[in-house]
C-alpha cells in the first residue's frame, strides 16, 4: 500500500471535503487504514479531463478503486451488494450518488434537487 493512496491535499474545496468524508466513512469498514492497492484513489474532475479519460469528466469526484478497498463499494462485478448499498446510502446522505464508469474507476455526482 502507498501511504498516499487516499491523499486529499491536492483536491479543491468541496471536492476535498467530499473525499475526506469518504475516507472517514471508509475507515469504519476497514480493519486498518484504507488501502488503495497502490492507486491514487481521488481525482478532481479537472484532473480527470486533463488525463483524457472518457467517463466521469463532469462529476464532483472520481474514485479510482482498482485493487483497493473502495472496490467493494463501487464495483458491481464483485457482487458485494450490501457494500454497494451502504456506500450509496452514505453518499445519498451527503447529497451525492456514485456511478461505476469502468471496472477500475467510478464517479460521484451531485443529486439533482
Amino acid at each position: 500500500m502507498s501511504a498516499n493512496d487516499f491523499d486529499t491535499t491536492h483536491l479543491p474545496g468541496q471536492t476535498k471535503a467530499l473525499a475526506d468524508a469518504i475516507v472517514g466513512w471508509l475507515t469504519l469498514y476497514c480493519d486498518e487504514a484504507p488501502d488503495g492497492g497502490g492507486c491514487r484513489a481521488f481525482y478532481a474532475p479537472s484532473e480527470w479531463k486533463a488525463r483524457g479519460e472518457t467517463y466521469g469528466r463532469d462529476s464532483a469526484l472520481v474514485l479510482v478503486h482498482d485493487g483497493g478497498d473502495l472496490s467493494a463499494f463501487c464495483n458491481w462485478s464483485h457482487g458485494n451488494y450490501k457494500a454497494l448499498e451502504l456506500f450509496s446510502e452514505f453518499l445519498k446522505s451527503k447529497g451525492f450518488f456514485v456511478e461505476q464508469c469502468t471496472g477500475w474507476y467510478s464517479a460521484v455526482y451531485k443529486l439533482e434537487a
